[in-house]
């Protein structure tokens, strides 16, 4: 006995809607590591850092005098970058029949331009229908399990030569006596 109102997609579409999300939560992260980058940076955009006060070392200093040192926070932490490492996608779906379709922009209608960038093969395609509603051996409706594993990386050689930059300016740029 048949449902009405089935899911039925067409095994591409529900592969190309799986790789956009995975495309889109990688997006995701890395806007999420940009924002946090300019988490380092005051609204003028210069670098913040903290000031260290410590026993000079500076020639001509004595007992007592101090360097106030400052430091950029950004070369003081991990700056470990996260990628999609892997999805792994499982789900029941019942198979449908074969469906011939023309190739079309997405709207029903014949390409018109596209960019040399963009590749679809023409012409007629076969494509199969997916039923994602069906029901399970077990009775229960088709379901998906999603698999996401991330992995840290080193940062991007961009990252890395600002924070060694960075690391170069700091130093001590004043020495005081007490009672100063």
């Amino acid at each position: 006995m048949r449902r009405t109102g089935l899911s039925v997609a067409p095994l591409e579409s529900l592969i190309e809607a799986m790789a956009g999300a995975v495309v889109d939560a990688q997006a995701r992260i890395e806007q999420s590591q940009v924002a946090h980058l300019g988490e380092y940076f005051d609204e003028n955009n210069r670098p913040k850092s903290v000031v260290i006060r410590m026993p000079s070392m500076q020639s001509g200093s004595q007992d007592g005098d101090e360097d106030l040192y400052r430091a950029p926070l950004l070369p003081l932490v991990p700056t470990t970058s996260l990628r999609i490492k892997d999805v792994e996608i499982c789900f029941d779906a019942e198979l449908g029949a074969f469906v011939d379709s023309a190739d079309t922009d997405g709207d029903g209608e014949p390409p018109t331009t596209r960019s040399r960038w963009a590749f679809r093969a023409k012409g007629r395609k076969r494509s199969v229908a997916l039923d994602t509603l069906a029901r399970r051996g077990d009775g229960g409706p088709g379901k998906v399990h999603v698999t996401l594993r991330v992995e840290g990386v080193e940062p991007p050689d961009g990252v890395a030569r600002l924070s060694n930059h960075l690391a170069m300016t700091q130093g001590v740029f004043q020495t005081f006596r007490p009672g100063d």
